[in-house]
């Protein structure tokens, strides 16, 4: 009888270097079966690919969850390598839906793989915000990031469920403490890595390393973290996207169908913005010029104000999500 396989759960978050790892360095993990599952069905779809379109997009009432491990206990028996890791941000919910399904897909996967590790990455609360927003205009969408952070009088207000909304996210909920704790409670208080983004930004080899360590894995490897494999558009290019957005979406999938996404008008100002920085694309309007001292910084969507209000929000929970997952996580200025 073989020994029971070791399933590592990847879970997100979003926007946490996550396409890196799916891309460069989980497909390369020796003694490692991966399994990506995607948001459509394919034909070379295995039962945990099948199961996860079920966990993600049914009504969790409607889930066989006996059947599913009946299937999935049959493939694992033939799988060869001794560790299988799963790895989807979408686990951790979708980030336009305020995350609400979190719970259902961690309780689901719990009772279904109840011996599982989790290898789950947070990220600075406006920072992660800025890189959600973007990718909310990349899929479509014409909203301020205001709105998206329900932000109104001065003040955080609470998730607005409704088509009419739009994408957004109660500011609250961007508290990861409580997101670690239900995995540790679920798993095992030493079944969950909880890494942060900004150690991969830094020094990705030291992430790799506490990521290696954690999955028991030898012969990692360490490719060049600097080339970026999905990136977030610049400010003005933002700007652009919700002035087209505000096409009826009707009319923008019949374009889609018709024009390559990468010739999307936020998309050619970003790459234009990205390789010649000095014609003032990068910034949405007059600004200083850059000092003799060191490049200009970046822009950022949130105004500093509204940074910091979000910051301030989550400063004493960041603290102890730190002395949690053992990282001074003020070092990154969480």
């Amino acid at each position: 009888m073989s020994e029971p396989k070791r399933i590592i759960l990847h879970v997100g978050l979003h926007k946490t270097g996550t396409t890196f790892l799916q891309d460069r360095v989980f497909p390369a993990l020796p003694g490692v079966r991966f399994v990506h599952p995607l948001h459509y069905a394919q034909a070379s779809d295995g039962p945990i690919e099948r199961f996860m379109l079920e966990l993600f997009f049914r009504n969790a009432a409607h889930i066989d969850v006996g059947h599913h491990r009946k299937a999935i206990a049959a493939w694992l028996a033939r799988v060869e390598e001794p560790t299988v890791l799963i790895s989807s941000e979408a686990i951790v919910g979708w980030p336009i839906e305020n995350h609400s399904n979190f719970r259902v897909n961690a309780d689901l996967l719990a009772e279904l793989f109840p011996n599982a590790q989790v290898v789950f990455v947070v990220r600075r609360q406006d920072r992660w915000v800025e890189s959600a927003y973007s990718q909310v205009l990349k899929a479509g969408f014409s909203t301020s990031i205001e709105r998206y952070l329900n932000f109104r009088e001065g003040r955080f207000q609470r998730y607005n469920v409704g088509l009419y909304h739009g994408p957004n996210v109660d500011a609250r909920d961007l508290d990861w403490g409580p997101f670690d704790a239900h995995y540790r409670r679920r798993f095992g208080e030493r079944a969950v890595c909880t890494l942060p983004f900004e150690l991969f930004t830094r020094d990705s080899d030291a992430f790799l390393r506490h990521l290696y360590a954690f999955m028991a894995v030898e012969g990692g490897p360490f490719p060049d973290a600097s080339q970026r494999v999905n990136t977030s558009w610049s400010p003005l290019a933002a700007n652009v996207a919700r002035v087209v957005n505000t096409i009826p979406m009707p009319v923008k999938r019949a374009l889609r169908e018709r024009i390559p996404k990468d010739l999307h008008p936020a998309e050619l100002v970003s790459r234009v913005s990205a390789v010649a920085p000095g014609l003032g694309l990068g910034k949405p309007g007059p600004g200083p010029k850059a000092s003799s001292s060191g490049p200009r910084k970046k822009k950022r969507f949130l105004s500093p104000e509204l940074a910091a209000a979000l910051m301030d929000l989550h400063r004493e929970n960041n603290e102890a999500l730190g002395a949690r997952i053992g990282f001074d996580l003020s070092a990154y200025d969480y």
